[in-house]
């Protein structure tokens, strides 16, 4: 049985089992600031322990809290046993996107040790959290990287990586391709540094690997004074050799060589295929888009474009703003 009630945050004590490595301050100040505006709109779930309560979910909101000076906050009070605790909280961690795949990697492990009999498989919790089981086994992997590099991974980001952080994928493929510890630090750090985008990381991973005998700032430093290189789908090389698709749209924020009068390489693989001189970038939603842009993305009608969009991206959301690159195509 549940119990609503307020409760003297002095009373409460923090959650000694939270399976979370550490708590993005940034985040945990806007909270605190909308927590002083509007209050604890939401009840955190507690546990009674000796003449007070633990956090059981809520940490953030808890001590988001007591930052935001408050003195009582709505709390839900359940009993429960402290495995109950630890898998409640390894559970409801692997869905908050602030977390890394290094502690989701951690959660899943911890489950799979503590609860072996509810957990026998990968596949198993991949059922019970609703997250496919290739996803579960990398988060697994990021355990295996070394500690510098797995400092470096950053939360789920919807749009972009911070500056100093890289994507867990950035840096398993880093350990796949580069066989020396030392190098794989070293790489991982200046992409981590140098903020660079995840399509270029690829091409600087792959060269690192192939010209072991070079050093890596010489390698970055060949990369940027080459042309960007911009990935198009096989089925759009013919359209644009012949000048029917003169526009594209992306998710996310472009790199910054994609801008009005450079000239970008149009890639399927390698080597690229067409010199692109980019005339316009602009935002735009995908509601806004009109038929003359579907028959500039490929000679599309606007329901077709549609169709290609969600075949390419996911879903189609008419209030996604999205990045239009607008180009033409030089002749060699």
């Amino acid at each position: 049985m549940s119990i609503v009630k307020e409760v003297e945050l002095k009373k409460i004590r923090p959650n000694r089992l939270n399976p979370r490595l550490d708590i993005n301050i940034e985040s945990l100040n806007e909270l605190a600031e909308s927590i002083k505006s509007i209050g604890l709109i939401q009840p955190i779930v507690v546990r009674p322990v000796n003449d007070g309560y633990e956090v059981v979910v809520g940490e953030r909101r808890y001590r988001a809290s007591q930052q935001a000076g408050l003195d009582k906050i709505p709390v839900i009070i359940r009993n429960y046993s402290d495995d109950e605790v630890i898998e409640l909280n390894l559970i409801e961690n692997l869905h908050r996107v602030d977390l890394s795949a290094v502690e989701k990697g951690e959660a899943c492990k911890k489950l799979k040790e503590k609860f072996p009999d509810k957990y026998p498989t990968w596949t198993e919790l991949s059922k019970k959290i609703g997250v496919k089981v290739d996803t579960i086994k990398e988060w697994v992997r990021t355990l295996g990287l070394p500690e510098e590099v797995k400092k470096l991974i950053a939360p789920k980001e919807i749009f972009t990586v911070p500056k100093g952080k890289i994507t867990y994928q950035t840096a398993l493929n880093v350990v796949d391709k580069i066989k020396e510890p030392e190098k794989q630090v070293e790489l991982v750090k200046e992409i981590a540094e140098k903020n660079i985008p995840q399509s270029k990381a690829r091409l600087l991973i792959r060269e690192v690997a192939r010209k072991p005998e070079k050093k890596v700032e010489e390698i970055i430093k060949n990369i940027e004074e080459e042309p960007y290189e911009l990935p198009f789908r096989l089925k759009h090389m013919d359209l644009i050799l012949k000048g029917v698709k003169t526009q594209t749209s992306r998710k996310g924020i472009p790199d910054p060589k994609v801008k009005e009068g450079a000239i970008i390489h149009a890639a399927i693989w390698e080597p690229h295929f067409a010199d692109l001189l980019v005339t316009k970038v602009e935002r735009k939603k995908l509601g806004d888009f009109t038929e003359e842009d579907a028959q500039k993305e490929g000679g599309y009608t606007l329901e077709e474009f549609r169709k290609v969009w969600s075949d390419l991206h996911g879903e189609w959301n008419p209030d996604e703003t999205v990045c239009i690159i607008h180009f033409k195509k030089q002749s060699k």
